[in-house]
């Protein structure tokens, strides 16, 4: 009787918890974004380089890439691989609704120049329980917001 009670008890505080956990997955997918810009940002301007950040909207999955100049004719983007530009993928169940960036909507990518520039973008996730968040990235800082509800930038 006495196991019966202490289950009990213990299901009515543990469950109402559950829900915040595909919040918790959102933020950390957030925060590991916010990170990877903040770098490929910080990178480019040290480095004097073009990057760029691309998504794989429906595998949940981001990597970055570095302008290389092959010949004086030819240059394209190379996956870059480091520790800290591995390909990195979304928290629990979060996953992105979209990407909202540049003119390139059908391969959504974020461009990081020398100057320090980065392109603005709408990053719309959706946690487990289909709430909608966006990261907001500002180009002029690479600095992130992230906001409840789907918001749109203008274009």
């Amino acid at each position: 009787m006495v196991v019966i009670v202490v289950l009990g008890v213990m299901m009515t505080l543990i469950i109402p918890q559950l829900g915040n956990i595909g919040d918790a997955n959102l933020k950390r997918s957030a925060r590991h974004l916010t990170g990877m810009i903040r770098f490929l940002r910080d990178e480019a301007q040290a480095k004097k380089k073009v990057y760029r950040l691309r998504f794989d909207v429906q595998g949940g999955k981001y990597w970055a890439d570095e302008f290389t100049i092959l010949s004086k004719d030819t240059a394209e983007f190379k996956r870059l691989q480091t520790a800290m530009t591995n390909e990195g993928s979304l928290a629990g169940q979060t996953t992105f609704k979209d990407v909202q960036v540049g003119s390139h909507l059908d391969d959504p990518y974020m461009l990081f120049t020398p100057d320090g520039w980065v392109e603005p973008a709408f990053i719309h996730l959706r946690n487990s329980d289909d709430k909608v968040f966006t990261l907001i990235v500002k180009p002029l800082t690479g600095n992130t917001e992230l906001r409840e509800g789907e918001l749109e930038g203008r274009r």
